[in-house]
């Protein structure tokens, strides 16, 4: 509910999904009562597998759209898909929560009603982004405009564990967005984060004596070169960057097509134009992944596709099984 694209289009990836799971897992899905209607009747319609997966209907009675004023929504439309959905899960009723929905309400309404995590004063938004080597975690990419230099060494913190859970990286290089890589460039919270990270690297951090390394400040040009892990940065900053990332990935493949359309030869050939455009294309990944929290809350694109939010409720999952939240947790004890 609430996001670009009908529930019922929506749907289709939840039908997709139930096919790969034991009816030991159950799909909730948060929807007002026409909505509830339409999607039971695709339900019963297009399902027909044994042993899947099962889906249950939850009725509400409001949503939070994408013109809403995010908190004045969340607080005003209490029995919105949203709110209902972090009680749900602050009830440990979800193991996860995955919504394409305002952003904005999305975040105020898992810092409202969902616990933060020890040590944690802002939330972040994680996502992975495809390089030279192998994919990088990203934090923050729209969570907060503003950051001081302790959030983005929390943020750090969040994005190392959620690299050695979801990649198996023992000891994950961390970098710190700027616009040059000495140590004086940038702004006043870059600066003082810099120098928070250098101690912090290669402490033993929590009760799992889990290590991170701070390799530095990363320049944009650099990013694609796989020299880190994770990748620090302030909201404003990391969604232009993913953003743009994205634009320009489209842009330059459709260039390359463009440019030898009237000629014989090919450029890609084998099926290598659809493994590229596979490669940077978001709905192939999990959605960003709201850490800070005692939950699981994923957010995907406003315009996501059936095949975004399937791959979203996949990562999903895998993120439960591997116990995500609980570590990143661990970790902050001391």
């Amino acid at each position: 509910m609430g996001g670009d694209n009908s529930p019922e289009l929506l749907f289709e990836a939840v039908l997709l999904a139930v096919e790969q799971y034991p009816p030991t897992h159950t799909f909730i899905l948060l929807a007002t009562q026409q909505v509830v209607d339409n999607l039971h009747v695709q339900f019963i319609a297009c399902l027909a597998v044994k042993s899947t997966a099962r889906i249950e209907f939850h009725t509400v009675d409001d949503v939070i759209t994408m013109s809403d004023e995010p908190l004045s929504a969340v607080r005003v439309k209490k029995s919105a898909s949203v709110n209902v959905g972090m009680r749900m899960l602050k009830k440990h009723h979800l193991d996860a929560f995955i919504s394409s929905g305002n952003t904005g309400a999305i975040i105020a309404a898992a810092t409202l009603l969902l616990p933060m995590l020890p040590g944690i004063t802002r939330p972040a938004l994680l996502a992975t982004l495809p390089t030279k080597k192998k994919p990088i975690a990203i934090i923050d990419i729209g969570g907060n405009l503003y950051c001081k230099a302790n959030n983005l060494v929390q943020f750090a913190q969040m994005a190392a564990v959620y690299q050695r859970c979801r990649d198996g990286v023992l000891c994950p290089k961390i970098g710190l967005l700027n616009i040059g890589v000495e140590s004086k460039k940038g702004t006043k919270e870059l600066r003082q984060a810099y120098q928070l990270l250098q101690e912090l690297s290669m402490r033993k951090v929590g009760q799992e004596g889990f290590s991170m390394k701070f390799i530095g400040n990363i320049e944009a040009r650099e990013i694609f070169d796989g020299k880190v892990d994770v990748l620090v940065t302030d909201g404003f900053t990391g969604n232009i960057l993913l953003k743009t990332t994205e634009g320009a990935a489209a842009f330059i493949i459709d260039q390359l097509e463009t440019s030898v359309k009237n000629r014989s030869s090919k450029i890609f050939v084998n099926g290598e134009k659809e493994k590229l455009l596979k490669k940077f294309d978001y709905s192939e990944y999990p959605g960003a992944i709201l850490c800070g929290v005692d939950g699981l809350v994923i957010k995907c694109h406003g315009n996501a596709t059936p095949r975004a939010l399937y791959h979203s409720i996949i990562g999903a999952i895998g993120l439960v099984e591997r116990g995500l939240v609980k570590k990143i947790k661990a970790s902050l004890i001391s």
